[in-house]
């Protein structure tokens, strides 16, 4: 039986690292794949619900703010698109980012006592988080195509890039997850933190109400916001409406694939000693 003994290499070039990480991705993709079928099976084996808890609290969301407005208990002032599709793609949109950003540490702390004793590419957890994502997207579109029919909106050339932005706003769920991860597996609080932040985050970022063109706070910290221009993109697509953050998306592009490079190489550098003190 073959023996692999990790040891020390402070020699390793970062081109190193990045190249055993993507040799990683290669050889779990079977893995991943497995992993995720598993889960999904698993996830749904004791529910009678089963799939539509994916869209289930979106929904409800959407449903409150819906009711809300129309009895003027709020004033949403006018939106590019009519309010009920508007809020209901922004509240789907922002469950999306939301699951996507959460995956990678639900995901490594559940497969800790396997990495303890089973030796195999830990890339391919991370791999099952974009399967996740890419099947949580894929069952959205299902139910969001048919219902935005209904409302107005029927299917228009525009949702096929629309689809491949909301891929680009879970992208950056992920980087944003796979980034914080390190901490995340080290410390509980990092978690117990982001379900706060969350609910909070959704209120700064167009979701419920149009975008701020004026100058101000909530304007001020839109721009700060990195999912602002991915979910408002994908929304401008499917309701056909001008999308007027182009500058900003190309920037956060940017931002979060080196938020993605930092967060992989820190966890090939850190897991090891993270999963060492798990087991002990």
């Amino acid at each position: 039986m073959d023996v692999k003994i990790y040891t020390p290499r402070r020699e390793q070039s970062f081109f190193t690292l990045f190249k055993e990480i993507f040799q990683g991705f290669r050889e779990g993709r079977h893995l991943a794949w497995s992993l995720f079928i598993r889960d999904l099976k698993a996830g749904n084996r004791k529910s009678v619900l089963g799939y539509l808890w994916i869209f289930l609290p979106p929904f409800a969301t959407a449903a409150i703010w819906i009711f809300l407005n129309g009895q003027k208990v709020i004033a949403i002032q006018i939106t590019p698109m009519k309010y009920a599709a508007f809020t209901l793609c922004g509240t789907l949109l922002w469950s999306l980012f939301a699951e996507a950003m959460i995956k990678p540490i639900t995901r490594l702390q559940s497969a800790m006592p396997m990495m303890a004793k089973l030796n195999f590419p830990r890339e391919a957890i991370l791999l099952a988080c974009v399967y996740d994502a890419a099947f949580a997207l894929v069952v959205r579109l299902i139910l969001l195509v048919p219902v935005l029919w209904v409302m107005g909106y029927p299917p228009v050339w525009q949702f096929i890039p629309a689809a491949l932005a909301m891929f680009g706003l879970a992208f950056c769920g992920l980087a944003i997850g796979i980034f914080i991860s390190p901490l995340g597996l080290l410390y509980t609080d990092i978690g117990r933190g982001i379900s706060i932040v969350l609910p909070f985050a959704m209120y700064l970022t167009p979701v419920i109400y149009p975008l701020r063109a004026s100058e101000g706070a909530l304007a001020f910290l839109q721009g700060l916001n990195p999912v602002t221009p991915f979910l408002e993109r994908a929304r401008s697509l499917i309701g056909t409406y001008d999308f007027t953050l182009q500058t900003d998306l190309y920037v956060w592009m940017l931002v979060i694939i080196f938020l993605l490079l930092i967060g992989l190489l820190s966890l090939k550098i850190s897991l090891p000693i993270i999963v060492e003190r798990s087991g002990s």
